[in-house]
């Protein structure tokens, strides 16, 4: 059943990717220079950064943004700015033949081509968009063989998660992906963003759950009587640690004067303070594994089940 499981992802990879391919060609995206091998290579996004790196290209790296801290070799790369302000001066200072951004960067975009700076633009909206984004990395910069290694690894873990949690029951999750952050633990979290784009509802799913948002913006603010209304079965707080400690005791805390909602009744809040949770990146096999142990702890190899940090 697995080897079944993962010859049809395969399969629907490759057709999904030739139809997001024309959609960025219909769109005017940059995808990269024809028939080019880029060797000096700039990356302006974590996601991106880590692939290339997961694809052995570290060596090839001139530059990446401030926000790219994995594998630890990145954080000695030189630093361009930021996803949405690159530093150009530098950029041009590192002469890339390549930048690798994100398809919604599009004044970044716009910017590198009036310099003649190649680009090569990823979109990483769904999981099929990350092993695209792979293969097309490992396609421009002489990685082609370490990408079927990782892909065949990636895929092979994603679909052994599927078989084990991805079955009946369907519990109600709702995953957070911000909110102010207060230390008044008398009150529930405030200006809170739920995940319901595409790439959290396919993480949900594949780790055996079902979205308690339902509606059709991708990362929606929610009041408290909205996720009264959802009552959730699941709460996932996603607050990755930045250069402040963060007290996860008091967010769940916070989240337990949600007394009507059953995720607070049966203790099933969870937050999860790694990186790599918010980051659309090969380290998508950890995040899908770590949400369904959150979301099936029965099946999960921990009796106890997950801990967030």
């Amino acid at each position: 059943m697995v080897l079944v499981l993962l010859v049809v992802a395969i399969a629907a990879f490759w057709v999904y990717r030739t139809k997001q391919e024309q959609r960025l060609e219909d769109e005017g995206i940059a995808v990269g220079g024809s028939g080019k091998t880029y060797s000096q290579i700039i990356s302006l996004a974590p996601s991106t950064t880590e692939m290339l790196f997961s694809l052995g290209l570290g060596d090839k790296v001139v530059g990446v943004s401030e926000f790219c801290n994995y594998p630890e070799e990145a954080k000695a790369k030189p630093k361009m700015g930021g996803l949405m302000n690159p530093n150009y001066e530098a950029i041009v200072a590192a002469k890339p033949d390549v930048v690798i951004v994100l398809s919604e960067m599009l004044e970044p975009i716009d910017k590198l081509k009036s310099l003649k700076i190649d680009t090569l633009a990823l979109d990483h909206s769904t999981v099929e968009d990350i092993f695209m984004s792979i293969t097309r990395i490992g396609e421009c910069c002489g990685a082609k063989d370490q990408v079927k290694k990782v892909l065949k690894e990636l895929t092979s873990k994603m679909t052994a998660i599927q078989t084990k949690y991805a079955n009946e029951p369907y519990p109600k999750v709702l995953v957070i992906v911000g909110h102010d952050i207060s230390q008044d633990i008398t009150k529930p979290p405030v200006n809170i963003k739920a995940a319901g784009d595409e790439f959290y509802n396919q993480m949900i799913s594949y780790a055996g759950g079902k979205n308690a948002y339902s509606g059709t913006v991708s990362f929606p603010t929610v009041n408290n009587e909205s996720i009264i209304s959802m009552n959730p079965e699941v709460i996932i707080d996603l607050v990755p640690a930045g250069k402040n400690p963060i007290d996860t005791k008091v967010i769940i805390k916070q989240w337990q004067n949600l007394s009507q909602v059953d995720a607070v009744k049966k203790n099933r809040i969870y937050v999860f303070t790694e990186d790599y949770m918010t980051i659309p990146g090969p380290r998508v096999v950890m995040a899908l594994e770590k949400l369904a142990k959150a979301i099936k702890p029965e099946l999960a190899a921990d009796a106890n089940g997950p801990k967030g940090n």
